[in-house]
């Protein structure tokens, strides 16, 4: 569990979004998105849905949600700072995963598409966690996306990530 948050912190900081600021605005709200017991998140121009049972936190540029038993935690995150392009924004998002996968067990990455943009992936395991991470590039923006769930999965964490990937948007509507 320590090595996992260790990762998510990495992550996190990685991201520049480890703000004194963000320690004082106010939770994210989600939004009814006509699914019961679903809301619908924004940030930035991303959106997506997530049990409305989590407890959301973060800011304007990075926002988690934790399952209310603690054993799943979704992140995501942009830099203040867009990249010069899209294929600045995605060597990035290739370099920062190759790093945390190499740190990582039964690692494996790819380019992919998320909220329907180009996108790296990494998918691994790290102790009793396993770990689904994206970086997706709407030009410029890198979105940032890190969700972990205790092993073995149960079926929520897994529900709300195979939801994440197949509701995740940038721009539009979810």
């Amino acid at each position: 569990m320590r090595r996992v948050a260790a990762l998510a912190s990495a992550l996190a900081l990685a991201a520049g979004c480890a703000t004194f600021k963000g320690a004082f605005t106010p939770a994210p709200e989600g939004q009814l998105c006509g699914r019961e017991g679903w809301l619908v998140y924004n940030i930035g121009s991303l959106r997506f849905q997530a049990p409305a049972s989590w407890r959301a936190s973060g800011g304007e540029r990075r926002m988690t949600l934790e399952a209310p038993d603690g054993r799943a935690r979704l992140e995501i995150s942009y830099p203040a700072k867009p990249f010069e392009d899209e294929r600045a924004c995605l060597a990035d998002a290739d370099e920062k995963l190759r790093d945390h996968a190499a740190k990582l067990e039964r690692a494996r990455r790819h380019a992919t598409k998320f909220a329907g943009v180009r996108a790296e992936t990494l998918e691994a395991d790290q102790g009793a966690w396993h770990v689904w991470a994206y970086a997706a590039c709407e030009g410029g923006v890198q979105y940032r996306v890190f969700f972990t769930a205790a092993t073995p999965a149960a079926a929520e964490p897994l529900e709300a990530q195979r939801t994440l990937v197949a509701s995740a948007r940038i721009g539009g509507e979810v």
